[in-house]
C-alpha cells in the first residue's frame, strides 16, 4: 500500500489532470463553435453570387451559373461541416470520457487516503487501549502489594512513554 504522501502527490497530479482534461473539452467545444462561424460566413459569400451590378452586366445566363456555382459550394460546405463536427462530436467525447476516468480516479485516491489515515488512527487507538488496560493492571497489582511503589511508579513511566 502507498504511504500517504505518495498518496496525496498522486491525488494532486490527478487534480492537475482534471483541469488539462476540463480544457481539453472545452477547445472541442469551441472549435465546433468556430466551424459553425466560420461554415455560416462562407456560405454568406456564396449568397451573393449573380446578384447586384455586375449580375445585371453580365446577363441571366451567367448568373443562373455563379448561383449554380454557389449551390454547388454550400454543398461541399455542408458536407465538409458535416464530416468535421462529427469528429469534433467523437472528439469532445472522448475527452468527456477521459474527464470520468480522471474523476473516478481522484475519488479512489481520496479513499485510498481516507483508509491509510483510519488505519493510521485506528493503529494508535489501539495501542493506547492496550496501554491504558495494563495501567489498570498494574495498579491493581500495586494495590494488592505485589508492586512496590519504586516498581509501579518504574513501570508505569515506562507504559506512559511508549504511548
Amino acid at each position: 500500500m502507498e504511504s500517504l504522501e505518495e498518496l496525496e502527490a498522486r491525488l494532486s497530479d490527478l487534480e492537475v489532470e482534471l483541469q488539462r482534461a476540463r480544457a481539453n473539452v472545452d477547445e472541442w467545444t469551441v472549435a465546433a463553435s468556430s466551424l459553425s462561424r466560420s461554415a455560416a460566413e462562407a456560405r454568406a459569400n456564396n449568397q451573393g453570387a449573380g446578384k447586384g451590378f455586375m449580375g445585371a452586366l453580365l446577363g441571366s445566363k451567367v448568373r443562373k451559373a455563379l448561383r449554380a456555382g454557389a449551390a454547388a459550394s454550400n454543398a461541399a460546405i455542408a458536407k465538409d461541416v458535416a464530416k468535421k463536427r462529427s469528429d469534433f462530436a467523437s472528439g469532445k467525447a472522448a475527452a468527456q470520457a477521459y474527464v470520468k476516468q480522471v474523476q473516478t480516479d481522484i475519488a479512489d485516491a481520496k479513499a485510498q487516503i481516507r483508509e491509510v489515515k483510519a488505519a493510521g488512527r485506528g493503529g494508535k487507538s489501539a495501542k493506547v487501549s492496550s496501554a491504558v488496560d495494563l495501567l489498570h493492571k498494574l495498579k491493581e497489582a500495586h494495590k494488592l502489594g505485589l508492586l512496590t511503589d519504586e516498581e509501579f511508579e518504574e513501570k508505569r513511566r515506562k507504559i506512559v512513554s511508549e504511548m
